[in-house]
């Protein structure tokens, strides 16, 4: 057994530091693995061919390429420009309210994109502008929206959720109801910080124009129909009305009637949301299947048990142990991008936090949470590079001294979520019953 895991990780450490994609990596090492554990290559060879099959006629994975599909369309349809307007007219007029309202715009778009590059990149185009008119504090604008957009790695439907629910087994309809709350309150955790920044340092940011209610009412009746979509989907799944799956096909359905009736709907816009839906599906897809090979793999060489137990031997108290592994995931955020995060320790951690008492879906939230603080930690972090390319005129030193006050937010919520565990399960929990 030894000697099978040696091989396995070994090659993975090669090849991903290689960087060779991670879902090829995963399904190379479970097939060295597998072999030299059983001396039989036709177990290593059906690995890819069994797992393939599992995913290919998996319902649960439906929703992936949906929820991408009806984030693309809703991007490209304005939804992103129409949601800033209406919190722009709103709060835009108190100090640090540009920034308040980048910040509720970014969990906006976060509840229909699913993607945090995608929001990031779009209110960086959307929101910098206005906020760099009103002089905002680079910076903190740069941190607001690079950190804003990975509010869509928590805030349903987050894809980051539904890998989780598949790498962990776990329900993807409790996984993305789990998000909602802890996303709910990062996002105001966010705003608070940045109106309490703004009410000491009012140079930081300025209060900008005030609106008269009618332009604030009619900016309302601009997202109202996205704001119903939301809803529909979120409660839709909560009450068990339709599945992930069935609520991501409605979602889509109703974006697009939306965009038609207001006449922003075109054939190339669904042509190029299918074209990123089915290449960022694949992708995705090709992760799960090596993550699923690899999972059989050790739970071949009962490597799992070994290491629950070992764990366990060592006598540690439950919130030494959460600390421990709060820092290593903070560790693997700086070289490896959340999907191969997950993929990689879900199928050895998860064990070891079950045997610890932990319930699974609130442990698939705490990592969510630290792989928020994943997308903008440097050298690795996506955000950080999406900012850079849609702002060329910005460093990423900038950006991350931007957003490094705000995944402090997020260290602060982990913690939150540990002493009080029902703010990721209250939801999830009502829905099995």
């Amino acid at each position: 057994m030894s000697l099978s895991l040696l091989v396995a990780f070994s090659i993975l450490a090669v090849l991903l530091a290689a960087g060779v994609q991670v879902g090829v990596v995963l399904a190379l090492a479970a097939m060295a693995g597998s072999f030299v554990f059983t001396g039989n290559w036709s177990v290593g060879l059906a690995l890819p061919l069994i797992q393939s099959l599992d995913v290919a006629s998996s319902y649960s994975l439906m929703v992936i390429p949906l929820f991408i599909a009806l984030g693309s369309i809703a991007e490209k349809t304005g939804v992103t420009g129409d949601l800033f307007i209406a919190f722009y007219r709103w709060v835009g007029h108190y100090r640090g309210g540009i920034g308040v309202a980048t910040i509720a715009t970014c969990a906006g778009m976060s509840a229909i994109t699913g993607s945090s590059m995608a929001v990031s990149a779009s209110m960086a185009k959307i929101a910098l502008p206005e906020l760099r008119r009103y002089n905002y504090d680079d910076k903190l604008s740069l941190g607001a929206i690079a950190m804003g957009g990975t509010l869509a790695i928590m805030i349903p439907p987050s894809i980051t959720l539904v890998l989780y629910a598949i790498f962990a087994e776990q329900s993807v309809g409790q996984m993305l109801i789990a998000g909602v709350l802890p996303g709910f309150l990062i996002t105001a955790l966010y705003i608070f910080k940045i109106a309490i920044r703004c009410r000491i340092t009012p140079t930081l940011g300025p209060a900008g124009p005030r609106f008269n209610w009618h332009d604030r009412l009619l900016a309302i009746g601009l997202v109202l129909p996205f704001v119903t979509i939301v809803l529909l989907i979120i409660l839709g799944i909560l009450f068990g009305i339709w599945t992930p799956s069935e609520a991501a096909a409605i979602g889509l359905v109703l974006v697009m009637i939306a965009g038609a009736m207001r006449r922003r709907l075109t054939i190339s816009t669904v042509v190029q949301a299918a074209k990123e839906a089915i290449s960022v599906s694949a992708s995705i897809m090709l992760v799960v299947i090596g993550s699923m090979m690899i999972s059989n793999f050790i739970a071949l060489s009962g490597v799992n048990d070994i290491l629950s137990s070992y764990v366990i031997s060592l006598g540690l108290q439950p919130f030494m142990l959460f600390i421990v592994l709060v820092i290593i995931y903070f560790i693997l955020g700086m070289f490896l991008e959340a999907t191969s995060i997950l993929a990689l320790t879900v199928p050895l951690l998860l064990p070891i936090a079950v045997a610890t008492g932990w319930h699974p879906v609130w442990f698939g939230v705490i990592l969510v949470c630290m792989m928020e603080i994943a997308a903008v930690t440097p050298p690795v972090g996506l955000n950080l590079f999406v900012m850079k390319a849609t702002v060329p005129d910005v460093t990423l030193a900038e950006i991350y001294e931007g957003a490094a006050p705000f995944w402090l937010v997020n260290i602060l919520v982990v913690f939150i979520l540990y002493f009080f565990p029902e703010i990721a399960l209250v939801l999830p929990l009502a829905m099995s019953h």
